[in-house]
């Protein structure tokens, strides 16, 4: 779909091309209508503009200024001049550059339509060619790197994919096949000469440092990296051959320790995990490596560690799939009931099927989940004791994960209830926000000033008011014009004129044309039959 801006310094052009022509029809979204240049360019500045129609002659800013203007600022909005008689071989000669078509005043509708539908057939085909096989294979080799960087960050988080999707990813970015083998991980720590740089500048060593590593693991290892939520870097190290032994990745990274001290002139400390199966043992791996960074190199710098040095730890398990992407945060966000309930049902089963039954974390998981029932009724601007006050006041303590998932299932529960009725109220409130705005300025309102006035962008509140109302905005506002004007025809003496002007036609004839479109007769019809 798409946006048109028409522009004329006489008001009754732009209104009478506005209402004529049949813009839905033609597959046009929203007419925008601008009485000068200055207002043409407030517009273009907020709205996604296809078409710009204007008139040439216009003061202060001439139709030609304005698409010069539009030809600096976006010059994929294609530009049609309106031109007088005495102006057309002037107009003719200025637009060869700069305008894609021209019309002679008076405008024939047909003319406008002809030059409308061949303007929007030149629109499809540069989307088409701006999508074609070529420039998104350009856009997405240039995203590549940022978007193995996330795919390797979401499995360190845990993110679970099915073997189908996965494979389907390592693929389409050109990774090696991966799936049930051996990895490993390696996490490099940038230590305080790094840190003190500025951002531009780490940029560029963290580049150096994965091209460092590239180059001393590359004959022995498939490597995959990121930058993960700690700011560290992340190499996942598959080996090439069956003979190449974990230790070789340890002596390894001593090797680009010291290169990085030497071409950096910073200090880096490292940290290398066991072999695990690639992808379900790559959070376990990554876990084991930031908890060693934490534990045992803390302060201390410019030390290589490996997760097997690690002595006497307890195992205890985590409830991973509580923090794992989408978290319950993110979900409360996006109103994803369906999948609040859906990861609850995957943490309790979890809980249930892993061993991980001790009270704490029993206790975790409760606290957890509090904060996110906090987390969502705050950021609505409620307090959650008045949402579910009687769920959130329970002290006792749970010994069960299914009496704690009784609990959980119904907060949400009632969370859902209340915010799915609320979205509601809302919503009934902006429509009858409209139709009281409309009522009041029957006679100047348009789809750009009830936008202003709710405080939405036109486009969604159109979008909001025919899913609820069924219908479009425009419809309500031929509706309540014509429902206006048969009051005003049979209730009172006003001529013609006065009416159509008080319903904010620019003439006379517009509204005797729509109102015969409306009620099957002429105005005057209409009243003679009502006396």
């Amino acid at each position: 779909m798409l946006q048109i801006l028409l522009v004329d310094d006489e008001p009754y052009v732009v209104d009478d091309l506005s209402i004529i022509i049949p813009w839905a029809d033609l597959q046009f979204e929203q007419v925008h209508r601008a009485y000068s240049g200055q207002e043409a360019l407030e517009i273009l500045r907020r709205n996604p503009i296809d078409i710009v129609i204007t008139d040439i002659s216009m003061p202060e800013m001439s139709g030609l200024q304005l698409i010069e203007e539009i030809r600096s600022g976006w010059k994929h909005i294609k530009c049609v001049l309106l031109t007088g008689y005495a102006e057309f071989e002037y107009a003719k000669k200025a637009i060869q550059h700069q305008a894609s078509a021209y019309l002679l005043k008076p405008i024939g509708d047909e003319q406008l339509i002809e030059v409308l539908q061949q303007l929007h057939l030149e629109i499809q085909r540069e989307w088409e060619t701006l999508s074609s096989f070529q420039n998104t294979m350009q856009t997405f080799r240039e995203h590549l790197p940022l978007l193995r960087d996330r795919l390797l960050n979401d499995l360190l988080q845990g993110r679970r994919f099915t073997d189908d999707q996965l494979a389907i990813q390592i693929q389409k970015y050109q990774l090696p096949p991966l799936t049930d083998e051996n990895v490993a991980l390696m996490i490099v720590r940038l230590e305080d000469y790094f840190q003190r740089q500025d951002m531009n500048s780490i940029h560029l060593f963290e580049y150096a440092i994965v091209n460092i590593a590239n180059e001393l693991y590359h004959e022995q290892f498939d490597i995959w990296s990121c930058k993960d939520v700690h700011e560290y870097l992340v190499f996942l190290l598959k080996p090439k051959s069956p003979d190449v032994h974990i230790h070789s990745i340890t002596q390894t990274a001593f090797q680009l320790q010291k290169s990085i001290n030497i071409y950096l002139k910073g200090a880096v400390s490292i940290a290398t995990t066991t072999w695990g199966k690639f992808p379900h043992g790559m959070r376990e791996l990554y876990q084991s490596a930031v908890s060693l960074i934490r534990r045992r190199i803390g302060q201390d710098t410019g030390v290589v560690l490996t997760v097997d040095q690690q002595t006497g730890n307890r195992d205890i398990q985590i409830t991973q799939s509580l923090y794992e992407p989408p978290t319950f945060f993110h979900l409360f966000e996006a109103n994803r009931w369906d999948a609040i309930e859906e990861k609850l049902h995957t943490v309790f089963r979890e809980i249930k099927d892993s061993g991980t039954r001790s009270q704490e974390h029993i206790e975790e998981t409760r606290h957890y989940l509090k904060t996110a029932f906090y987390f969502i009724a705050h950021k609505n601007n409620k307090l959650l004791g008045d949402i579910i006050g009687s769920i959130m006041d329970e002290t006792r303590r749970f010994h069960s994960p299914d009496m704690l998932k009784n609990w959980a299932m119904n907060a949400v529960g009632q969370l859902r209830a209340y915010f799915d009725l609320e979205h509601q109220d809302q919503r009934t409130i902006l429509i009858n926000e409209v139709h009281d705005f409309v009522d009041q300025n029957i006679g100047y309102v348009s789809l750009q000033s009830i936008a202003d006035h709710v405080r939405l962008h036109p486009v969604y509140l159109s979008k909001i008011y025919k899913s609820e109302t069924g219908k479009s905005i425009s419809d309500y506002l031929f509706q309540i014009k014509m429902e206006k004007a048969v009051h005003l025809l049979s209730n009172s003496q006003l001529k013609i004129y006065e009416i159509s002007s008080m319903l904010g036609y620019s003439t006379a004839h517009y509204f005797i044309k729509l109102f015969k479109e409306f009620s099957q007769m002429t105005p005057q019809e209409f009243r003679d039959r009502s006396n």
